[in-house]
């Protein structure tokens, strides 16, 4: 039987997530696939019937009733409401979150205030969450590797041009995977097992980030992989994953963490390669 956690479950989708990799490990294993397929998923879970869903996600129409009961649901209804709330309020365009931005703040915050205090936030956040030990494994992995390749879209692409930059400075054989997204896959399958891949990406994940990174775990190339979750699609048991979180202001999400990281990914990386 399902170990029910006895505690109020999320009711905004946006809350779920982190909520989920909280209590990941106290799911028995077939709900922790469940909770995988349905953060990976959600729009499959809002918008089809428990059948289809059950087929989509190779579990009996039992076991998703069991995975939101477990976490806290009244039955799979009240969990697919949340879902449901989540397609009428998929990301806003920037001019509604600076009218977000506005309303939220106070008046005696300025907006430099509020975001030096995010990036604050999510820089202390890192130094607590992330191992040094993780990091200068990655590091090695890279600096070994004949070929670094780097992907991410989308708010990804600041890092993953920094990256690129800083490494190629720093004399190391770097490639940006970039173009066209038709021919990343094409691109992806010349990468060889002594090379490696960097891949970038955050909420709502990058399908073609993902393609690239299954590409390359088939082919048995290393995979670094940067990213806000462990449940994140690109966050595999067969790839070496960083997770790095920034904080919110008013629907904004900064990179300042994640460039932090991103420097040190580098730096490591140079001094093993020098």
């Amino acid at each position: 039987m399902a170990t029910v956690i006895e505690q109020e479950p999320p009711r905004v989708f946006s809350q779920l997530k982190p909520w989920l990799q909280e209590h990941f490990t106290a799911l028995p294993k077939r709900l922790q696939s469940v909770a995988v397929f349905a953060l990976h998923n959600p729009d499959i879970i809002a918008l089809n019937t428990i059948a289809v869903i059950s087929e989509k996600a190779e579990v009996t129409p039992s076991t998703l009733v069991r995975f939101a009961k477990s976490i806290g649901y009244r039955g799979f209804s009240d969990m697919q409401e949340v879902f449901q709330e989540s397609m009428r309020h998929m990301p806003q365009p920037y001019t509604q979150r600076l009218h977000r931005l506005e309303d939220a703040g106070a008046a005696e915050q300025t907006v430099l205030h509020r975001f030096s205090r995010a990036a604050a936030a999510s820089i202390d956040r890192l130094e607590q969450q992330v191992d040094e030990q993780a990091i200068k494994q990655a590091s090695r992995q890279l600096a070994a590797a004949r070929t670094i390749y780097i992907a991410g879209q989308g708010r990804a692409t600041p890092v993953t041009t920094y990256l690129h930059y800083t490494l190629i400075k720093m004399g190391l054989q770097a490639v940006l995977l970039d173009g066209i997204a038709s021919t990343f896959s094409d691109k992806t399958r010349l990468i060889r097992r002594d090379e490696i891949l960097i891949a970038v990406s955050f909420s709502p994940y990058t399908a073609n980030t993902r393609e690239i990174v299954d590409i390359c775990l088939a082919q048995k190339v290393p995979v670094v992989a940067i990213t806000d979750s462990t449940l994140s699609p690109i966050a595999r048991s067969d790839d070496l994953h960083l997770e790095v979180l920034e904080e919110e202001v008013g629907g904004i999400r900064g990179l300042s963490a994640t460039m932090c990281l991103a420097l040190c990914l580098a730096v490591e990386t140079g001094k093993l390669a020098s």
